[in-house]
């Protein structure tokens, strides 16, 4: 069964950014589009009048961006939704764990931020399904697509749909990786394309291992970075035309965003693919061994 994309819509300024991209992609993939809009139930507490006031306008709002995505891509199958609660837990338990939900962000700049005052943060942490966040900035002239790489299983879904993206896009694949155990304050901002320690070059070896049975068309850079990893992944991808992390996984299940997703996505420049789901075995296995050696 083929992704469903799921763009969240409110008519602002990053909304219409997630549109424009989820469609043009969705497009490209001839994958099915829902456009949704959150009403929230407390619009019922101030009265009948009111609740029924904001479900009208949401009616509204989704022909208006109905039409807009018509515009853009005559042969979309295009859905709406109308759905009720806060807008970051109704959004996020929507799509199923094998759709695709994309969202719009304003950038907000607050570096090491541990607040989690974005929408989109909380969507990503609260999603089943991979999450596309959007910036409202211009994303022409971008190349190549970017990958977080860190030695867990869930780097593998990332390096996966990396390799994917890069041979649809017709880009280079970058795979960055910055050690851990380096304290920001005493980050050093070198980086370079090879690195001394086994490790490095073990795990970044596997990765490209991974991505190259996805497909021969692409070339694959790898890059360590001895810096913070969010500030290495911003630096990586302001040019890129997508940057992709990859979220842990526990016995089948997804966990929380980590801390430098949590800040890459609180100084976003580029759209951020967050890949869920489960790798295989053996390439668990490969990056688990390289990132313990």
């Amino acid at each position: 069964m083929s992704a469903t994309y799921y763009i969240g819509v409110d008519g602002s300024g990053p909304s219409r950014a997630a549109l424009r991209w989820g469609v043009r992609r969705a497009a490209e993939r001839n994958a099915d589009v829902v456009l949704v809009n959150t009403v929230d139930d407390e619009w019922g507490l101030v009265g009948r009048d009111a609740a029924a006031d904001a479900e009208r306008q949401a009616r509204e709002l989704l022909i208006e961006e109905s039409d807009r995505v018509a515009a853009l891509h005559t042969g979309v199958t295009l859905t709406t939704r109308i759905v009720h609660g806060g807008t970051a837990w109704a959004l996020a338990t929507l799509p199923s764990p094998e759709d695709l939900l994309i969202v719009g962000t304003h950038k907000t700049g607050f570096l090491r931020g541990r607040v989690l005052g974005s929408r989109s943060v909380r969507i990503a942490s609260a999603a089943r399904c991979s999450v596309a966040i959007v910036p409202d900035t211009t994303l022409d002239s971008r190349h190549d697509v970017v990958v977080g790489v860190d030695g867990t299983e869930g780097a593998l879904s990332a390096v996966r749909l990396g390799a994917q993206e890069a041979g649809r896009l017709d880009q280079d694949l970058l795979l960055v990786y910055a050690p851990p155990g380096l304290p920001r304050s005493e980050s050093s901002r070198s980086e370079s394309a090879e690195d001394r320690s086994p490790q490095a070059a073990r795990l970044l070896q596997d990765a490209a291992t991974v991505a190259a049975t996805m497909t021969s068309r692409i070339t694959v850079r790898r890059r360590v970075a001895h810096r913070d990893p969010a500030e290495a992944l911003l630096d990586a991808s302001f040019d890129a035309a997508l940057l992709i992390l990859g979220v842990s996984t526990r016995h089948g299940e997804n966990t929380l965003i980590g801390s430098v997703t949590h800040d890459v996505l609180m100084n976003i420049n580029v759209p951020v693919l967050i890949a869920r789901g489960l790798p295989s075995t053996s390439d668990t296995t490969s990056l688990a061994s390289s990132a313990s050696a």
